[in-house]
């Protein structure tokens, strides 16, 4: 059983909450204020790199509910429509195999009811090819993912990005992207093997929106026609980043995480590379991590390496800052990124 340990103290009008929490579970300072912002209602997905276990918190840092799988987390998880949960797993060949230095090596995506059970799944793993990093559910028969595939251009060896849309009823690929191919990404003459290196994807309304950590850069493609609309830096600062998420608003939120000198930071800019609102802290991530706009108009921050996660209100102001412990001292204690979710 946790134990919890409550502290009220009314200041000044300002009402402070601060929670203790026993040995095996997090740390959580949730600073509380009427006139500044509040913390959002809901429930917040999370594994941690390497590990078997997906967690779905509330916001004291309880365990609302867990699923266990047979392949470690290596990238992505989501709810899916339907509440199952979607994740990418790593399975042993591509743990193994040519792809395995890339990072967040993948090989499967599957779903899991309310008993782990896994009732879809694809797999992806050869030394051809390989499922990697992130994807996304475009409705509940159709996912978009991302594949390393092994590609000779120029009379070298390159980590092609290929992105799949896949129908989930027989599995079958019923669209295809090439970076060299169809996006003209082609490797320069000194670039490494893995020149792009995709970490994210998102997809709204027939727009398909990467990020690439090797080319400091963000690429909108159209889906229809195949071609990269947009390319955008903010101006030249993106470096490392992470999470790319297109926004109902039209803009795009990103985590850019070599913002600086042992610097993070939260950037939503339009589609014409223009910044409109950024948010740093005392955090920083210098790979993995991520940041979700939130229906409140909060925006929660997963920084990675620390396993930390911060969300903050439209103006900027902390309401949660909570950092899960690791019971499996065997494993990573660094989160790729998260979600969190109004209902479940």
């Amino acid at each position: 059983m946790k134990h919890l340990k409550f502290l009220i103290i009314i200041i000044t009008g300002f009402l402070i909450f601060s929670c203790e929490k026993d040995s095996n579970s997090g740390n959580i300072e949730t600073p509380i204020d009427d006139t500044i912002g509040k913390l959002s209602d809901g429930y917040v997905l999370y594994s941690f790199m390497g590990d078997k276990t997906i967690h779905l918190i509330d916001t004291i840092g309880n365990d609302v509910k867990s699923w266990t799988s047979s392949f470690q987390t290596s990238g992505g998880s989501y709810l899916s429509k339907n509440n199952n949960l979607l994740r990418l797993g790593s399975t042993p060949e591509a743990k193994a195999g040519v792809f395995s230095s890339g990072g967040a090596v993948g090989g499967i995506i599957e779903e899991l009811n309310d008993n782990s059970n896994v009732i879809w799944s694809v797999q992806k793993d050869s030394d051809n090819s390989t499922f990697h990093h992130d994807f996304k559910e475009v409705d509940e028969n159709t996912i978009i993912a991302l594949t390393w595939e092994l590609l000779e251009y120029n009379g070298e060896e390159y980590w092609n990005e290929n992105i799949l849309l896949i129908d989930k009823t027989n599995n079958s690929v019923i669209w295809e992207w090439s970076a060299i191919n169809d996006g003209g990404l082609i490797p320069n003459d000194n670039d490494k093997t893995d020149f792009l290196h995709f970490n994210s994807i998102d997809y709204k309304n027939g727009s398909i929106l990467i990020s690439s950590r090797s080319q400091n850069k963000l690429y909108l493609i159209n889906k229809e026609s195949k071609e990269i609309t947009t390319t955008l830096s903010v101006n030249g600062t993106l470096s490392g980043q992470h999470d790319a998420t297109l926004l109902d608003n039209g803009n795009i939120l990103v985590f850019n995480n070599n913002a600086g000198n042992n610097k993070s930071e939260v950037l939503e800019i339009t589609k014409l590379d223009e910044l409109i609102w950024q948010y740093s802290n005392d955090f920083y991530s210098d790979h993995i991590s991520g940041v979700y706009r939130l229906e409140s108009g909060n925006t929660i921050i997963c920084s990675g390496i620390e396993a930390r996660i911060i969300e903050v209100s439209e103006t900027g102001e902390e309401v949660w800052d909570y950092s899960p412990e690791s019971t499996n001292t065997n494993k990573s204690s660094e989160i790729f990124k998260i979600r969190k979710y109004s209902s479940y």
